[in-house]
């Protein structure tokens, strides 16, 4: 069997992760325009408004990740494991893909207190704090973005995470022969 001709290797989760990225994009497009057309609007306004986007963002990244190693292998139980197959961020422990899910986690249930210890291990292994954060400027969501991408550019970590999927699917292609 040719690993061109898998039916699970169809990526149909990529157009609506595109539709997704380039609205929430384009939603802080506008905010962007905010700040350079809006007199009173600041930075300040910026990263309030923009946070819960870029969380969208994570949650969209996180689901194209899961439903990709499904597609793969035909369930998720292993997860982890494929989230480490990444090389890990230079100075970490942890991959961006790992990163990406921890941010995805944050993003969900932030107002839940304490993250859940999976969650809290990715986050604290990034050094980000994610207890009594006064400026939004140091928000779990905008440290763990400028890790992954120090322009913010949510259209780049979109390459970021497809290229992971062909990357797991090259070398999980055995399983499907």
């Amino acid at each position: 069997m040719s690993e061109l001709t898998h039916w699970r290797r169809v990526d149909y989760r990529l157009v609506s992760l595109d539709l997704t990225i380039q609205g929430l994009n384009n939603s802080i497009e506008v905010l962007k325009n905010n700040f350079k057309e809006i007199h009173w609007y600041d930075g300040d306004w910026f990263l309030e408004e923009s946070e819960p986007i870029y969380g969208l963002a994570f949650i969209a990244f996180q689901n194209y990740i899961n439903g990709s190693i499904k597609d793969v292998v035909g369930q998720i139980f292993e997860k982890v494991n494929f989230y480490k197959l990444e090389p890990n961020v230079e100075g970490y422990s942890k991959s961006k893909i790992e990163l990406i899910i921890g941010l995805a986690n944050y993003a969900k249930h932030k107002d839940d207190g304490i993250p859940h210890k999976g969650t809290k291990e990715i986050l604290e292994c990034f050094n980000l704090d994610y207890q009594d954060i006064l400026y939004l400027d140091k928000s779990v969501i905008f440290q763990g973005l400028s890790i992954l991408n120090k322009d913010w550019n949510l259209l780049q970590i979109k390459e970021l995470v497809t290229n992971w999927r062909e990357m797991i699917w090259t070398r999980n292609i055995e399983i499907l022969k």
